[in-house]
């Protein structure tokens, strides 16, 4: 009976032991500098750095698939070899997943060229624990709120930004959709009109005050059709605003961004009813305060305004 007691004892202090040190593991912040990560030069055999790094990557898959820990270990990288997000997954053996959110590029179209990425040899997902810049770091927060649990989770502070590093997870269906598709379209069609008014500060033209202006104006002929920018929901679609005029207003990303679309001369949609990026939801006029035919656009993400030339190709 003693025996037993002793061997029982021990058995629940070793365990105990297992469980602090796997809540010990879970809880450390690990400190990540880039200026000090190793550089690689060139993606290629020529480069040692990157001998090394492949090696590493190799090594860990193997200890993964046996059960074991894999050795944590980050690169810098300046692309100047002008790697797609695709080719560059490819030739590091590691998924976009993991680069795309370590990295916070924002759609599998972004540009990367001669940008300087961090490069881990562990695939996983890097969640931002700091307010989402984007619709994918926005969904991934949500769904680290829903769904904490994993294997391993490690929280690095890279450069000063918080990641919790969910290993072996990849982006969801809905995430990846997000991902493939965020690349937002033109709401009026290209060589069809001119930019009139940028967005910031400008003279009311109708007061004369200085005030913020939220959004672009498009100038262009009456009846321009207007596009959908995005996959989204006709939150509101009103008629004879005294200010807008004929209005739309577009959610997107599950509400977390929203496009405006003012002054038109007709509306095609109506409330509640769901578009495709390119759907022509009305035409361009002079409804409510105008002073020429033009289109009002606005992009708001998360209700903040938001200067459209940072997310559209208009010239």
């Amino acid at each position: 009976m003693k025996n037993r007691l002793i061997f029982f004892l021990t058995l629940l202090f070793i365990s105990s032991q297992f469980l602090f040190s796997q809540e010990k593991e879970n809880n450390t912040i690990i400190e990540i500098n880039s200026q000090e990560l190793p550089l690689l030069t060139q993606l290629s055999s020529y480069d040692q750095n990157f001998k090394q790094y492949s090696k590493i990557v190799e090594k860990n898959y193997q200890l993964i698939a046996a059960g074991k820990n894999p050795d944590y270990v980050f690169y810098l990288y300046k692309n100047t070899e002008n790697f797609t997000l695709q080719g560059l997954a490819s030739r590091c053996n590691i998924n976009y997943d993991t680069l795309a959110t370590l990295n916070q590029i924002e759609s599998h179209s972004s540009s990367i060229k001669g940008k300087t990425l961090i490069l881990p040899t562990v695939q996983g997902l890097f969640i931002n624990n700091s307010k989402g810049k984007n619709s994918i770091e926005i969904l991934l927060q949500e769904d680290l709120q829903k769904n904490n649990s994993g294997k391993i989770n490690i929280t690095y502070s890279i450069d000063g930004k918080s990641y919790t590093f969910k290993q072996g997870l990849r982006l969801s269906p809905t995430e990846r959709a997000y991902f493939l598709d965020s690349a937002l379209g033109l709401p009026l069609a290209p060589e069809t009109y001119y930019v009139s008014s940028e967005f910031g500060k400008r003279k009311n033209p109708f007061s004369g005050e200085m005030k913020d202006h939220n959004g672009i104006d498009l100038a262009a002929n009456e009846a321009t059709p207007v596009y959908a920018i995005k996959d989204g929901a006709v939150a509101y679609a009103i008629a004879n605003d005294p200010q807008f005029g004929n209005y739309i207003i577009l959610q997107h990303d599950a509400g977390k961004m929203t496009s405006i679309y003012a002054h038109l001369s007709e509306l095609y949609v109506d409330q509640y009813q769901n578009v495709k990026k390119g759907d022509i939801i009305g035409l361009v006029g002079q409804s409510g305060m105008a002073t020429g035919p033009h289109l009002h656009f606005e992009i708001r993400q998360n209700g903040k305004a938001e200067n459209p030339r940072n997310k559209l190709k208009l010239d």
